[in-house]
């Protein structure tokens, strides 16, 4: 253990002595000495798998993607065995190749499901829990509402127009089912 880390524990522990507080980490973690190259190694491998998968989260997958991943690995200048790192770049060649040229495929579900989790949020304050209209306001998640987009949304789009596309595609709502079946 560096002169640092002992130093940084010191401070935690400033009652005890130096030497004692050196003896008693070298008794508890004495033994991970022996696997200093494969954490070292292993270290590597995780933040080569991490920085894949931010550039991933990042740029999303494409027939370039290998490329600049490769690119990025040099710039990083990771010394993982080849054969790890053979396995991620066989990866990425694998899935990047079946995307069609000039297209680029969303790789993690993160955006999705955060979207998700705000729908679930917003419905969760309605009183009738189903996901009928109210799906619409996901895309409110995803953009700037502002006055000027209210208003160019109410002077382009008729609500007789709205409401017979929401008949069509969503149907009679379950609260206008209720309604009917409880009224008579």
């Amino acid at each position: 253990m560096g002169a640092a880390s002992i130093d940084v524990i010191s401070s935690l522990k400033p009652n005890i002595e130096l030497k004692l507080l050196k003896q008693k980490l070298d008794d508890k973690f004495g033994w991970l000495a022996e696997y200093e190259d494969d954490i070292i190694m292993w270290d590597e491998m995780v933040e080569m798998t991490r920085a894949l998968e931010t550039y991933l989260k990042t740029n999303g997958i494409n027939q370039q993607s290998l490329t600049n991943f490769e690119f990025l690995m040099s710039c990083l200048n990771f010394n993982v065995n080849s054969d790890f790192k053979q396995k991620i770049l066989d990866y990425l060649l694998n899935e990047s190749s079946k995307i069609p040229p000039l297209t680029t495929f969303l790789a993690t579900s993160d955006v999705i499901e955060s979207l998700f989790g705000k729908y679930k949020q917003f419905s969760s304050r309605s009183p009738i829990q189903q996901i009928g209209q109210t799906v619409l306001s996901i895309c409110l998640c995803t953009m700037n509402l502002t006055t000027s987009v209210v208003k160019e949304a109410l002077e382009t789009i008729r609500y007789l127009d709205l409401e017979a596309w929401s008949s069509q595609v969503f149907g009679q709502s379950m609260l206008s089912q209720r309604r009917i079946v409880f009224s008579s």
